[in-house]
C-alpha cells in the first residue's frame, strides 16, 4: 500500500527550518500538527504576512522526487495516465480560462506558457484556437500524457520552473493555475515567469483560498501543498517579484501585470491579515466536527453527481 494514504504514519522526508518563503520573518505561530490525511504535518503561520506553510518545509530535492514520482499517484490515483474524470474536469476548466486570457492578453494569435500544465488541457485549448502554446509539467506520467495528445504549435517540457528552458519575454500570456501553493520558494517562481513574460505581457494567477473554506482547520493543509494564500499575502508575494495587480477575479484569483506599467492601486493590509488567519484557524476542532464535516461533504457530493 502506498505510505502516503495511510493515517498517522510520517511522510518520507526530513525537511528544513525556514523563515517566512513570502515576507522572511522568522516569527511564526504553530497552527497544526496533522493534515488532512490525520498524517503528522507541522504547518505555522507567518505573524507578519499570514501566509500558512509547512514548517519544516521539504527540500527542494525531496519535493522534486515526490512531485516527479509520487504526487500523481498520491493524489489522483494516477499510475499510469490521467482518469476520465479528471480529464473531463480539466477540459471544462481548460474552457472558461481561455475565455480569462483571451479578455486580458492582446492580440489574435498569442504565444502562451501554461507553467506548470498537469496534463495539459489548457494548452491544448490554446493550440486549438490557433495560438502558439506551451507547458511544463514536472511529474513524468502527466507530462508525457500531455504530449501525447497531438495538436499545432505545442510543446511541453517535463521539467518544473528551475530547469524549464524560454527565452526572455517570451510569452503574451503565463497562467499560474492552483501551483504556487506546491513551491516552496515562491518568490523565484514568480520572477522567473517575470522574466519569461513580455513587456506587455499578462499573468493569470490562482491559488486555494485559505479563506474560503467554510470549515477552517487542519482539513486544509497535506503534504503537496506547502503554502497556504489568502488575498494579502498573495498579492504581496507579486508584489516582491515585480508584478501589480490589473484585475482581481476572487479572494485568490487575479490577473497581474509587471508594475512598470503604473503604480500600484490595490490596498492590502498583511498584518491584518494574519490576525484574521490565526484567529480562524487557532480553535481547536474536535474529531465529531471534523467527521460531520465530511459526511456533509459527501452528501453533497452524491447530489451533485
Amino acid at each position: 500500500m502506498h505510505l502516503n494514504i495511510i493515517p498517522f504514519v510520517r511522510y518520507r522526508y526530513k525537511g528544513e527550518v525556514v523563515p517566512c518563503p513570502i515576507c522572511n520573518s522568522k516569527e511564526n505561530k504553530p497552527i497544526a500538527r496533522i493534515d488532512r490525511r490525520l498524517k503528522p504535518l507541522s504547518t505555522v503561520m507567518c505573524d507578519d504576512c499570514g501566509v500558512f506553510y509547512s514548517n519544516p518545509m521539504p527540500t527542494k530535492a525531496e519535493l522534486n522526487h515526490y512531485y516527479q514520482n509520487e504526487y500523481r499517484k498520491d493524489y489522483q490515483l494516477a499510475f499510469s495516465k490521467p482518469s476520465a474524470k479528471h480529464i473531463e474536469k480539466k477540459r471544462n476548466e481548460a474552457r472558461s480560462r481561455y475565455e480569462v486570457v483571451r479578455r486580458e492578453a492582446a492580440g489574435d494569435r498569442l504565444v502562451l506558457l501554461d507553467f506548470g500544465c498537469g496534463s495539459g488541457e489548457l494548452v491544448h485549448e490554446f493550440a486549438t484556437h490557433g495560438h502558439e502554446a506551451h507547458g511544463f509539467e514536472p511529474g513524468a506520467t502527466y507530462s508525457s500524457f500531455a504530449r501525447s495528445a497531438k495538436a499545432l504549435d505545442i510543446t511541453i517540457q517535463s521539467a518544473d520552473f528551475r530547469n524549464a528552458v524560454y527565452a526572455p519575454k517570451q510569452f503574451d500570456a503565463i497562467t499560474m493555475l492552483h501551483v504556487l501553493e506546491h513551491v516552496p520558494d515562491p518568490i523565484a517562481a514568480l520572477e522567473q515567469a517575470y522574466a519569461w513574460l513580455k513587456d506587455d505581457g499578462v499573468l493569470y494567477l490562482e491559488v486555494p483560498n485559505m479563506q474560503g473554506y467554510e470549515f477552517k482547520c487542519f482539513e486544509h493543509f497535506h503534504f503537496a501543498h506547502v503554502l497556504g494564500f489568502s488575498r494579502d499575502n498573495l498579492i504581496l508575494a507579486l508584489r516582491r517579484a515585480g508584478f501589480r495587480i490589473r484585475r482581481e477575479l476572487s479572494g485568490t484569483s487575479m490577473v497581474a501585470e509587471k508594475a512598470h506599467k503604473g503604480p500600484c492601486t490595490v490596498a492590502i493590509d498583511p498584518k491584518a491579515a494574519a490576525a484574521r488567519n490565526h484567529a480562524d484557524y487557532s480553535q481547536p476542532v474536535s474529531m465529531l466536527a471534523y467527521v460531520r464535516y465530511h459526511l456533509r461533504r459527501g452528501y453533497r457530493r452524491l447530489l451533485a453527481d
